[in-house]
Parts: C-alpha cells; structure tokens; sequence
C-alpha cells in the first residue's frame, strides 16, 4: 500500500535516462546510445519503454513520429540497473536547429498502474 502511494507520487520510482553518443546529428544520420533504468525505493513491474522526437517551436511540444516501443513483462529491483541499447534513423525532412525550432527524444517508462516516468533529451540538427 505504502509502495503504490509512494509511486503514484514517483517519490522514489525507478527513472529513465537516455544516454546519447552524440547529440548533434544530420538529417537523415543515425542517433545511438542506450537506455539506462535506475531502480527506486521498491520493485516495480515494467509494462513498456517508449521513445518518440519531438519537435519544439514557440513553446509548443509537437509529436514527429514514435522512434520505439519496448514492452516489457519484467520488475526492477531496488537499486537495479538495466541498459537498453538505442539506434535511430533521424528523418531527413528535419530542418535544422535554430533558436525557433528544437528537437528533443521523449523517453518515457510505464509501470503497473499506469504510473509514468519520463526523461528527455536534445537533439541538435545541424545541415
């Protein structure tokens, strides 16, 4: 009870942290890293790992396309690490980077319970 309370509050949750080789990237190159889960407080049963690029402009979020969906059947311990590794084909209709327009890779985890973890990361399109 006290676990489940604690994880809809995501005091001491498992977290996602995508790790990046590089974060500039051309339009049409390839991004590639792993996935890093870091347990919390309790076990947790993961039901799915998903990734999409995001593009930012004038402060709103727009979903470009979903890059992947894991599903997972598999609990993280407490204090347990797992990697994933990452790859991905950066479309080549990207425009590049500038003040007005960022792309980010929107990580997230969902647990049991439908309780969400997420993470991001920048990604730098340069011609």
């Amino acid at each position: 009870m006290i676990a489940r309370m604690f994880s809809y509050f995501k005091i001491g949750s498992p977290k996602v942290d995508l790790v990046l080789h590089s974060h500039k990237i051309e339009a049409g190159g390839h991004v590639s890293g792993s996935f890093h889960l870091y347990g919390g407080w309790f076990a947790q049963k993961i039901k799915r790992l998903e990734c999409d690029l995001v593009k930012v402009s004038a402060g709103k979020s727009q979903p470009i396309q979903p890059v992947t969906t894991v599903l997972m059947s598999q609990v993280i311990e407490p204090r347990d690490q797992k990697e994933f590794p990452f790859r991905y084909l950066v479309p080549e209709a990207l425009t590049p980077t500038d003040d007005g327009c960022t792309y980010r890779l929107q990580t997230k985890i969902v647990f049991e319970d439908d309780i969400q973890t997420f993470d991001h990361d920048e990604l730098i399109v340069i011609t």
